[in-house]
């Protein structure tokens, strides 16, 4: 308790010093602005476009003093225009920004005796170097202004990837690791740490739209709503607390505010695959627009392995639907977004070594709301967004080794009901142009329940109990800019305080509940250099965190084994599992071109040990066992990206990670290799766009993948097969909004798996017919 409250009282002062600094240069600012005449002002209006004439609506247009200060700042309508109110004055500018274009300004004219004239500011489409992300800051910034890593999977990468979920978007273009079977059940593994399907602490944090998904299991999240996906690399847990210990992948939804619009997809493929999907979305005044789409996947049949077997018990049906509304109030925006997932008879074949003695069928269902409000004033972008989510699984027993289920199968075996509700407070101040501050507070609560069941319906007790888990962060980043930019310099850190409890939990009589917290400071800091024309260095470090499970913290459950009582009990004492990350690497983007390479390395502490036994008495005095720190782990390696654009025709693309070291350390003294973490993994692909013809071709080489082996004695380690995917797609565009598509996945039928014993689908194909108006 005592380290716990000094490290409170370290970080307020870290805090306090990222807070006092861009204060100190507000006073002074203030104190040199010279003061405008409250009595006079005018509108100063006018409309953005691009470089077509087409409307941009959500650019953000600020009036600038002579010196540069802001004097206003506004947000366009849905039909691109914009109107403020300032104090007159000579010099003044006009800058319109907007993500993914070049910034455009136009000075002010004089008044003169008559009205202001409408101004008109043109955007220009920007290359690589002007991409805007909002994952690395939790505000958007170009990329080239970020210290850490991000990878930027657009709109085109997920409309031409050959995927059934946001799990395979993610393994077939950026640099991850992945778990995923048949049966819709999939996770992702960032920078090392091994993949993780399931539980609410994960090493690598998922957001959607920013917040918190409320979403264990990434192959119930459809692509179908995804406007782009970053990928944070590397601890980020000094802005999004735990979790985010490899990285982060934030799915951004999308946000039509242009013309009314719809578009739909109907099509079928291998396996009597029906996928269906529909939306429309834009404007439906000048300040009020909408989203609303769905979709409908239903395979019928059992897939086809790349050995030319049929799979038993891999049949599926899915839907997913989607809903956005939001209303521009001037400068500030609301806005109301849900989402919903069913999935109905979802059959699980098993380890393929069990035969069709292991089959099962799962419901899943997951519904989310969340609603935000954001809006500037003065050089502030506030935000404040509030979301909850819930997701719910049920799983039978279809086919069992026991004879004696026979007369009762199927039946309900165990289910899950998961519950996330939260809140979200951001302050994104640009005290000036050398400095801005990004500074938020979190609050979120989880709750995990879980049934078993017998064959006969009867309920059991769990095995584990249900839990609760509260968290509050307050986080900070200041970022400051020098040599025009040339330079940033990014220090943050971020105060967490965790509460996690077990509760009362139906039928299970051999437990006692308790709670258990602790406070965790995580710090960053960051520094983009440019080094020459197009060229930046970027370097990283930072430390993120995980904590216990509930169930390790606190409880206090009696078993019997052999005659002799054991008692289980938390740990409140337990550290949060840490990790220490540095980067470092050079980009160079240029136009339509890009490259990257980066180094980093890793270092884990205070992993988990369980089944440490604290009190062996002589019997019959039970045995007491726990929960311990201790164990470490250790990774390094080398991240590589490029990309470019040849003649407007031809586009080239590849991303490689290499681990030169990915090794744990095991409670026996022993070090191994992290499971499920291949140690070369490279994807490559070619897009080729001739007129009314659009194709991609893309390949997935993995290699050096270790996992147990769970139907041998032991579950020794043992390597796993290499193998290389190669996937194509092709649109031919019939008229304006209608078009053919035809996808083909593991085109050379590659009998593989990502994890040992569920091999995945050999060669399938699909083909839509898709129209929009």
């Amino acid at each position: 308790m005592a380290r716990a409250v000094l490290l409170a009282r370290a970080a307020h002062v870290v805090l306090a010093v990222l807070l006092l600094a861009p204060v100190h240069a507000g006073v002074a600012w203030a104190a040199q602005a010279p003061t405008a005449p409250a009595d006079v002002a005018s509108a100063i209006s006018g409309v953005v476009v691009d470089d077509t004439g087409l409307a941009l609506p959500g650019a953000r247009v600020s009036v600038l003093d002579g010196e540069g200060r802001p004097l206003g700042v506004t947000v366009t309508t849905n039909t691109g225009t914009f109107s403020l109110a300032v104090p007159t004055g000579s010099g003044l500018t006009v800058v319109a920004a907007l993500p993914s274009f070049l910034d455009a300004s136009v000075p002010v004219p004089p008044t003169g005796d008559g009205p202001r004239q409408a101004l008109r500011l043109v955007l220009r489409t920007g290359g690589f170097a002007e991409q805007v992300v909002v994952t690395a800051r939790r505000v958007e910034g170009r990329a080239s202004e970020t210290v850490q890593r991000v990878e930027v999977i657009t709109e085109a990468d997920v409309e031409r990837t050959v995927a059934a979920d946001v799990a395979d978007v993610l393994k077939k273009n950026a640099g991850v690791d992945v778990i995923q079977f048949s049966g819709a059940l999939s996770g992702i593994g960032i920078r090392g740490f091994r993949p993780q399907f399931s539980g609410i602490n994960k090493r690598s944090l998922l957001l959607v739209d920013g917040r918190p998904s409320g979403i264990t299991n990434l192959a119930t999240l459809f692509a179908t709503d995804v406007e782009r996906i970053e990928v944070l690399k590397g601890a980020a847990s000094a802005l999004y607390g735990s979790s985010a210990m490899g990285g982060v992948v934030n799915v951004i939804t999308r946000e039509s505010r242009g013309p009314l619009a719809a578009s739909a997809r109907l099509g079928g493929g291998s396996f009597g695959t029906s996928d269906v999907s529909a939306r429309v979305g834009g404007a439906l005044t000048s300040r009020v627009d909408a989203d609303l789409g769905g979709s409908a996947v239903h395979q019928r049949n059992d897939f086809r392995m790349g050995n030319d077997e049929v799979r038993p018990a891999t049949s599926f049906g899915t839907w997913d639907g989607t809903g956005r509304l939001g209303v521009s109030l001037g400068a500030a925006r609301v806005e109301l977004r849900a989402a919903g997932y069913r999935g109905r008879d979802i059959l699980t074949p098993g380890d393929l070594a069990s035969g069709i003695l292991s089959q099962g069928s799962k419901d899943l269902d997951r519904a989310s709301l969340d609603a935000r409000l954001r809006g500037v004033a003065g050089g502030h972008a506030l935000s404040v967004t509030t979301y909850r989510t819930r997701e719910r699984s049920d799983t039978s027993n279809v086919t069992s080794f026991d004879p004696s289920d026979a007369p009762f199968l199927p039946y309900l075996a165990f289910g899950s009901d998961l519950a996330w509700s939260g809140l979200q407070l951001r302050d994104a101040w640009t005290v000036s142009q050398a400095s801005s501050l990004v500074i938020g507070l979190d609050y979120e609560q989880v709750s995990a329940e879980s049934r078993n069941y017998t064959r006969t319906g009867e309920r059991l007790a769990p095995f584990s109990a249900d839990a609760r888990k509260r968290s509050t962060g307050l986080y900070a980043e200041h970022t400051w800019r020098a040599a025009g930019g040339a330079t940033a310099v990014a220090l943050g850190g971020r105060l967490d305080h965790i509460a996690n409890e077990t509760v009362d939990t139906p039928l299970k009589t051999n437990f006692t509940p308790s709670e258990a917290a602790f406070v965790v400071f995580s710090p960053s800091a960051g520094v983009t250099q440019t080094l020459g024309r197009d060229v930046r260095l970027h370097a990283s470090l930072g430390r993120a965190f995980i904590p216990a499970e509930a169930s390790q913290l606190t409880g206090f459950t009696t078993d019997v084994f052999g005659g002799r009582t054991q008692i289980t009990q938390g740990n409140p004492d337990l550290r949060p599992e840490r990790s220490t990350s540095f980067d470092a690497g050079l980009a160079w983007a240029a136009g339509t071109s890009r490259l990257d390479v980066t180094v980093f390395h890793t270092r884990v502490s205070d992993r988990f040990i369980s089944n440490i036994v604290i009190s062996d008495p002589p019997p019959p005095a039970p045995v007491v066992v726990s929960v311990a720190n201790g164990l470490g782990a250790r990774i390094t390696g080398v991240e590589f990206e490029a990309g470019t654009r040849v003649g407007g025709h031809v586009g080239l693309f590849a991303n490689t990670t290499h681990y030169l070291t990915r090794t744990e350390e095991l409670a026996d003294g022993r070090d191994r290799d992290i499971l499920n973490v291949a140690r070369n993994t490279v994807r490559a692909g070619v897009d080729l766009d001739f007129g009314a013809l659009s194709t991609r071709v893309t390949g997935r080489y993995v290699q050096g993948r270790k996992d147990n082996d769970f139907n041998l004695p032991g579950f020794p380690v043992v390597a796993n097969d290499d193998f290389t995917t190669v996937d194509a797609s092709a649109s031919y565009r019939l008229t304006r909004g209608h078009a053919l598509v035809v996808q083909v996945n593991n085109l050379f039928d590659a009998n593989y798996y990502e994890v040992l014993g569920y091999p995945l689908q050999g060669a399938s194909f699909k083909a839509f017919y898709r129209f929009g108006l």
